[in-house]
């Protein structure tokens, strides 16, 4: 027995065994987030949480800390944000309840900012997610398709498909955007990689399920600066011409051109497009109905935003309590200019190390975050907030291990010169 416990502790006291153990809890975040509901997602960050505090000793996370508190501080600035709200908001107990999530955006960074990274193979770990993405809607798929067969109605279309993901459709068609263009990436670096195509033509016709319009907004987006980063000249050329013509024919589909169907207010329908705008009009006058500078704080009643939503006869808005659909608006709702102003210092810091980095994969999910944030606030979600951070910190590392390995080079070539 002793010799059995001995073993044991002596297995985790390797340095190869704690990181092999890390990674994979940090696989298991990546794989989870697209999946039905929170509970895989919440325990695979707890398993993440506890090999971290194992990989290495209390001393070595303060040096390491020390020297990135900087991009620490940064990169939480979503969490220090809510924290700062709890003194002054109008409803603390829905406020503190939101503290689980908030922690997402203490954890992740604070995780990164004190281990040695140098061991993570970004670009190995992002494959991942495009697997648990497809694995989610290949079981909503075989969901609708048995329901479809059997004359049980066909739930191939926007919300009703997204009853079988168990997924809010804007957060699902984010995932499948991010995963078509990391295979894209993956395609462009193996082109006989059939799983990748697979893959590939499976998330275009789930996207075209969801009918989502900004999924195809931001998917153009983040396809062009991938190819202005990685294509060659013809190409850039091709991509350029073709992309728009796809999505004109996109938009001119079926399934799309529902979308574009008259959304119902009080006694009358309007354009979408109109919605949308009195949306955001009720929440601008809210926000300077509220305090401009430091905003009505985390968790805050919104009873007068509804209020609005009830004057300009929004029915679905006040009665389903919608949020801004904007997140540089939610951000100043609950933080005011201070909050938003931390906010965009944020986002500025992170796209200035990408495109130092030229990491054409990075910038261009990057952009798609943006995109989705005009139109969504995705930071309010669990899988919205987890994914954003996750995958702001992968390539921060990427563009670290980048940095250490010119450094090695440099200090190599350096001492050969010497030598010789």
């Amino acid at each position: 027995m002793k010799k059995s416990l001995r073993m044991f502790l002596n297995y985790f006291k390797k340095k190869n065994n704690k990181e092999l153990h890390f990674l994979f809890s940090l696989v298991m975040v990546m794989v989870t987030i697209p999946l039905p509901k929170y509970s895989l997602s919440s325990q695979a960050i707890v398993l993440f949480v506890l090999t971290w505090l194992l990989l290495n000793p209390i001393s070595e996370k303060l040096i390491l800390f020390k020297k990135n508190k900087k991009q620490f501080f940064v990169l939480s600035i979503p969490f220090w944000l809510y924290l700062f709200g709890l003194f002054f908001t109008d409803n603390i107990h829905y406020g503190i309840s939101e503290f689980g999530r908030q922690m997402i955006f203490l954890i992740f960074p604070l995780v990164f900012s004190t281990i040695d990274v140098s061991f993570i193979k970004v670009n190995k770990i992002i494959k991942y997610f495009p697997i648990g993405v497809f694995i989610a809607a290949f079981f909503g798929f075989c969901k609708a398709s048995f329901f479809l067969l059997n004359d049980l109605g066909n739930y191939f279309y926007y919300d009703q498909f997204a009853v079988f993901l168990n997924k809010h459709t804007t957060y699902f068609s984010l995932f499948v955007v991010i995963s078509i263009l990391i295979n894209l990436k993956n395609i462009g670096k193996n082109k006989k990689d059939i799983f990748n195509y697979i893959m590939l033509l499976f998330f275009i016709l789930i996207l075209y399920f969801l009918s989502v319009r900004i999924s195809v907004i931001g998917l153009v987006a983040g396809a062009l600066v991938l190819v202005y980063f990685k294509g060659n000249k013809k190409f850039k050329i091709a991509a350029f011409i073709l992309i728009p013509l796809v999505v004109f024919l996109v938009f001119a589909s079926p399934n799309f051109q529902k979308r574009f169907e008259p959304s119902s207010i009080e006694n009358t329908q309007i354009e979408d497009s109109e919605f949308r705008i009195l949306h955001w009009k009720a929440v601008l006058e809210t926000i300077t109905y509220n305090n401009l500078l430091i905003g009505n704080g985390s968790g805050s009643n919104r009873d007068y935003l509804y209020k609005k939503y009830r004057e300009f006869k929004l029915t679905a808005a006040y009665e389903d309590e919608y949020n801004t659909h904007n997140q540089f608006l939610e951000i100043l709702l609950d933080y005011g200019f201070i909050g938003l102003t931390l906010f965009i210092l944020m986002l500025a810091y992170i796209l200035k190390r990408f495109i130092h980095s030229k990491d054409g994969l990075a910038i261009s999910i990057f952009v798609v975050l943006l995109v989705f944030m005009l139109t969504e606030s995705i930071l309010v979600r669990h899988s919205g907030a987890i994914m954003f951070s996750l995958f702001i910190l992968l390539f921060m590392i990427k563009t670290q291990n980048i940095k250490l390995v010119t450094n090695r080079n440099c200090y190599f070539f350096l001492k050969r010169k010497n030598q010789i």
